[in-house]
């Protein structure tokens, strides 16, 4: 068994008041093998917000893997956008965009899908796709999961442009292997079969920390995943600051 925390959308410099210890308490107790974090660490790519950023994801104790957002490349600093997205971000969090975790029980790959030429929507390439495709070739009967920031396809309702590429990856995601994509983006969680490709879960988180929630309080997930099962537990903040857990549902995975 593999337990795997996803969250998402921590926008640092938006943050909840009270909540910050609330989430380190929920990650203390839940023990996870992995934290896995679907961009947008912050909302303007500040090096104080990304300061704060890190400094949660060392208290942790275990094993953090992130992407970017396109809330973490700078908004208003044009030419630090065109020239330098990542900077702040590499030096604050990680050098890598393509991260990888190897667990016994389940392989992990997260890819970039933040564009800084564009402020919202975002893309993913093949050669993005080529990488996940290497990542899992040894996965052998671990689970294989990819950690992205914009999601594959909306929600009912959802009227935000969908990123460029998506009906590619969804095509190709369940040939390279790919079992569940978690997202985050738009501060709404849900899991169930992607529509366009069922034999792949759709895991999405809604904001861990920010004041910027929609439909839900903040939220984030718990996987635990086997060689043949995932089961998605959603953990939202009650008025009390506490994060209680909503329900779980479980999914079968595809097999090769």
């Amino acid at each position: 068994m593999t337990r795997l925390l996803h969250l998402s959308d921590l926008h640092f410099g938006t943050v909840t008041p009270g909540l910050i210890a609330r989430l380190r308490e929920s990650v203390a107790r839940l023990r996870p093998d992995l934290v896995a974090i679907s961009g947008d660490l912050t909302q303007r790519a500040t090096s104080a917000q990304f300061a704060e950023a890190a400094a949660l994801i060392a208290e942790f104790g275990c094993p953090v893997l992130t992407v970017p957002g396109n809330h973490d490349t700078p908004l208003w600093n044009l030419w630090e956008r065109l020239a330098h997205p990542w900077r702040r971000y590499r030096r604050a969090i990680t050098t890598d965009l393509a991260p990888v975790w190897n667990g016994p029980g389940a392989v992990v790959a997260g890819i970039n899908t933040a564009n800084p030429l564009a402020w919202k929507q975002g893309r993913i390439t093949g050669a993005q796709l080529d990488h996940l495709a290497r990542s899992f070739a040894d996965a052998g009967p671990r689970a294989r999961v990819v950690v992205m920031h914009h999601p594959l396809e909306h929600l009912p309702g959802e009227k935000e442009w969908l990123m460029q590429g998506a009906d590619q990856a969804l095509r190709r995601l369940p040939e390279l292997g790919a079992q569940i994509v978690l997202s985050g983006h738009v501060h709404v969680s849900h899991a169930g079969p992607f529509t366009k490709a069922p034999g792949l879960l759709f895991v999405q988180a809604g904001t861990g920390l920010s004041t910027r929630t929609r439909t839900e309080r903040n939220a984030f997930n718990l996987l635990v995943l086997s060689p043949a099962e995932a089961e998605v537990t959603t953990f939202v903040a009650q008025e009390t600051g506490h994060y209680s857990e909503t329900g779980s549902r479980r999914f079968a995975l595809a097999q090769p």
